[in-house]
């Protein structure tokens, strides 16, 4: 009988379906697949709420990257894209993005695609 054992033993670790290992995906948020979910905000609105940031600054990894305002954040009521009078919310948002690059947590990327019209980014570390 043991005899029998060793011999099934033997030819099941010959067989090739013994030989693969089995393949482990991460899913989720820490998944190396595609994220292009964390880098998009619904609505016309050209710039990201806070809570939204946070979300990313907190699911994102090494060198992803979102942008978190389009338009001119100087000035933002003489930008092309959807000017705004709101000057106290963002100048919160650049406060609250500006605090997590001394925090070490992003770096901050500017794009210029026209005259008062450029694409602000973070580039997580």
């Amino acid at each position: 009988m043991n005899k029998r054992k060793l011999e099934m033993l033997s030819r099941d670790l010959t067989d090739a379906s013994a030989k693969e290992t089995r393949r482990y995906e991460k899913t989720g948020d820490y998944s190396k697949k595609n994220k292009a979910h964390l880098s998009v905000w619904y609505g016309d609105d050209p710039m990201m709420s806070l809570k939204a940031y946070q979300t990313w600054i907190n699911k994102s990894r090494k060198s992803d990257q979102i942008t978190y305002y389009r338009g001119y954040m100087v000035e933002p009521s003489i930008q092309p894209i959807a000017p705004t009078q709101d000057r106290k919310r963002v100048e919160k948002l650049q406060r609250f993005v500006f605090d997590s690059y001394l925090a070490n947590h992003v770096t901050l990327v500017q794009k210029k695609h026209g005259r008062f019209d450029y694409e602000y980014m973070a580039v997580r570390k």
